[in-house]
């Protein structure tokens, strides 16, 4: 029987890590499927940093000005976290090869995702950037989402409920956005997925926690 076991994550959690590579081990699939790119990966793996002169030539004053936004947030995330944002799915790929696991990176070319956000309204884009500037602390963040004000373990994969919460909120908020960033990208990976599962019997897929629900609706 064919069988598509997805792995959701935190891009900053540390318990990520080790939960990418006990699935893997465990399951020994015969393909790790990745939320990457080739340009991210490659990115990523080198550390590389984009230009931003090139990136606001490219993307416009506001799509530039949000992008900076929410990298910075992230990287501010990382750093107070001690973990390097994506980290888990560097550690999939490692993991995979180490253990002579075929490797698959399933999301849509970043390239593509940020000139599509450049489509994006300016009011919505505005609205996203004094949400961001508000708090500017991930606190406030979340605690706009989760409404019984209980701390949350940034170092573990948030709670079903919360990511669930965060993506109505998203959804109702930030509709656009939420299409672009969410909506067509569980569409492509599903897409990646359901070719790949032609190919072979068994796949692990590590994606951002986000993406778990609208995958698991495209995929049955």
């Amino acid at each position: 029987m064919k069988k598509i076991i997805l792995v959701p994550t935190s891009h900053v959690a540390k318990q990520s890590l080790k939960k990418v590579k006990e699935v893997i081990e465990k399951e020994k699939p015969d393909c790790v499927a990745v939320e990457l790119d080739m340009n991210r990966y490659s990115a990523m793996k080198e550390q590389e940093k984009t230009s931003s002169l090139e990136a606001l030539k490219t993307l416009g004053f506001m799509t530039f000005l949000l992008y900076w936004v929410l990298k910075k947030l992230q990287s501010w995330l990382g750093k107070k976290l001690g973990i390097l944002p994506g980290s888990e799915m560097i550690q999939a790929v490692d993991v995979a090869r180490k253990a002579g696991i075929k490797v698959a990176l399933i999301d849509r070319d970043m390239r593509i995702t940020l000139l599509r956000v450049k489509s994006i309204s300016w009011k919505e884009k505005m609205k996203l950037l004094l949400f961001l500037f508000k708090g500017l602390t991930i606190d406030y963040l979340l605690l706009k989402i989760r409404k019984d004000g209980k701390a949350i373990d940034l170092d573990k994969v948030p709670p079903k409920e919360l990511i669930e919460q965060a993506m109505e909120m998203m959804k109702k908020e930030f509709p656009q956005l939420y299409r672009v960033l969410v909506k067509e990208r569980d569409e492509f990976m599903a897409s990646r997925l359901k070719d790949m599962s032609s190919k072979f019997e068994k796949i692990v897929a590590v994606t951002g926690a986000g993406h778990t629900n609208g995958l698991q609706k495209l995929l049955g």
